[in-house]
């Protein structure tokens, strides 16, 4: 099977893609074992022990996994180091500029103001979101471009779910996968539309605010919709802005 190929005015072949790329397995191998190193003493909540009395007096308090968005960024940069041929497909702002940054900043404005949490926690959320999403739906499924999108989701999935090391409850073992699994295929599907990780970031994001403290108050669902009537509005969900920039 092969993935989705960019294509330029008048049907010709962008330059520096090879059409046979193979399948950087190594180089995948290497993003997941850091993602996973870097990011386990944050999930299993060891180091991060220091975070909740460091902040004890901000919302952040009760994010003390935070600093787990390294593992995959930095992830990203040791495989990048043994994998050269993986064309960046998926790049922070995408194919349009403009969109992907009104993408963002939409659930800022909402949850700082109609949600009334202020603009820390959004921010923190989309740089946190930003962190993991540049590894799951930039690099790693950009390596798996060869496969149809609907592999790719899925395999990005199986790697995803893991990494949370979140084994610890039946909702862990049997709902956490499928939010996973399901998370994966619209963030993907919403980065490869757009060409940009802050799309998907954004939208990680917004799932973040909604779930940090069990069931969402009236006022953050209502954020919550804003923020989806914004991305409406915008364009979403989703029309292929690759495309219309790249193709006559």
């Amino acid at each position: 099977m092969e993935g989705d190929r960019p294509r330029l005015r008048g049907g010709q072949q962008p330059q520096g893609i090879d059409l046979a790329e193979p399948t950087p397995w190594v180089a995948i191998a290497v993003y997941c074992v850091v993602a996973v190193v870097v990011a386990a003493p944050f999930n299993l909540g060891l180091v991060g022990l220091w975070l909740p009395g460091a902040l004890a007096d901000t919302p952040l308090a009760t994010w003390a996994f935070l600093p787990a968005a390294a593992g995959p960024a930095l992830g990203v940069l040791a495989a990048r180091r043994i994998d050269r041929r993986t064309v960046r497909r998926t790049t922070i702002l995408g194919a349009d500029v403009r969109l992907s940054t009104l993408t963002a900043v939409v659930p800022l404005v909402a949850f700082a103001t109609v949600g009334g949490i202020g603009w820390l926690l959004p921010t923190v959320a989309l740089i946190y979101a930003l962190g993991e999403e540049i590894g799951w739906r930039g690099y790693l499924t950009d390596a798996l471009h060869r496969y149809a999108p609907g592999v790719r989701y899925s395999l990005v999935a199986l790697v995803w779910w893991p990494w949370h090391l979140r084994f610890e409850t039946p909702f862990d073992w049997f709902v956490f996968p499928w939010i996973v699994f399901a998370s994966s295929w619209v963030l993907g599907h919403a980065a490869r539309e757009s060409g940009s990780v802050l799309v998907a970031a954004a939208m990680h994001a917004t799932v973040m605010l909604l779930t940090m403290s069990g069931p969402p108050s009236r006022s953050l669902l209502l954020a919550g919709g804003l923020a989806l009537g914004g991305w409406i509005l915008l364009g979403w969900l989703f029309p292929n802005q690759r495309a219309r920039g790249t193709e006559a």
